[in-house]
Parts: C-alpha cells; structure tokens; sequence
C-alpha cells in the first residue's frame, strides 16, 4: 500500500509561515501534492486547484478567516480551521460552523481524520444544499401550477378538480412538464385581463 493517502492537493494558508512550515511537515508523511499559499494567494490556488482540500492555520478567529471559510464555500472546498488561540468569545466571529471542522493547534491528533471528517462534512453539506434547491424549485412549480389553476378555474367557471385535469391532459398531449404548461397558461390568460 502507497504511503500517500490522497492524490488531491491540499492548500494550506496561514497567517504564519512558521506555521504552515509545521502544518506541511506533519502532512508531508501521508499526502505528495502540498501547495502553500499566502491569503492574497488563496482564491487564484483555490480556482486552480478545484480539487484541493483546504487547512487554514491561523491565531484567531477574524475577518480574514471569516474570507476564508466564505471562499472555501463558494468553491466547494472541504475546509480543516487550526486555531492557536480559541476562546468562547471567539466562535461568535466565525460564520455558523456547518461546512467546516475547527480544531485547536494544541492538539496531539494526527490531521489526516480531521481531513477526511472536512471532506465528509463538505460532501454532506453540498448534497444538502443541492436538496434544498430541488424543493425550492419545487415549491415554485407548485405555486406557478396553483396559479394557473386558479386562472382557469375563474376564467372557464370550473371547478379545481377539472382544471388541474385539463392542464395534466395539456402536458401529456404535448410532452411537456405540468409546469411549463402552467407557465404558459399563465402568460395566455394574464394577457387578456
């Protein structure tokens, strides 16, 4: 079995280059492909890197870690936070932790864990967020359908149940979604008002 555990990258940014000289040499047993950068630097590697996992060495909590976290969620990056100094006054200055793992330096636990628990937490989180749209969308179909229900019911003096029967048979026939039928059922109604 190969000594390295990952072939993706793993971008480290610190606030420190002492810092992210030591996150690199406890990494350096297990990973092959280690790419250190500086802030300014992080969303041109991160861009570069689309799979790259991501460890943020810094003091505390602060606006740049806070750009951080943002980033790494824009992109989709699993994030590993590695905090020198952490107080409970501190956590408030982070966004809400949901798609990152925060561990103190201070800390005798290999990192390889902590970096697939940022992988699987990513993963979970995208895939929640992907759900949520899928039932935004949803719900925005099912109000266009309602809608449309309600034009026809008023338009052609019927009941719900008829309505929502005719506009079925309308996207069979035609092979389109109930949805875009409502749509367009919508945009012929709406202008004759």
């Amino acid at each position: 079995m190969s000594k390295f555990s990952s072939e993706k990258p793993i971008i480290i940014c610190c606030d420190d280059l002492q810092e992210q000289e030591r996150i690199r040499t406890l990494l350096a047993h297990k990973y092959r492909h280690i790419i250190g950068c500086r802030l300014a630097q992080l969303d041109t590697t991160l861009t570069g890197n689309p799979e790259a996992l991501v460890i943020a060495g810094w003091q505390q909590p602060s606006a740049e870690l806070r750009l951080i976290i943002e980033l790494c969620r824009h992109q989709s990056h699993p994030l590993l936070i590695i905090l020198r100094q952490f107080s409970s006054l501190d956590i408030n200055r982070l966004p809400e932790k949901t798609d990152y793992v925060l561990m103190p330096r201070d800390s005798g636990f290999c990192l390889q864990p902590w970096l697939e628990q940022a992988r699987l937490l990513r993963q979970s989180f995208n895939h929640m967020e992907q759900k949520i749209v899928s039932l935004t969308n949803k719900m925005n179909e099912r109000k266009v359908v309602e809608k449309a229900k309600g034009l026809l019911m008023k338009c052609h003096q019927v009941d719900e149940d008829t309505a929502y029967k005719a506009m079925r048979n309308s996207a069979m026939q035609s092979g389109q979604s109930l949805s875009q039928i409502a749509k367009n059922l919508i945009n012929t109604l709406q202008t004759f008002e």
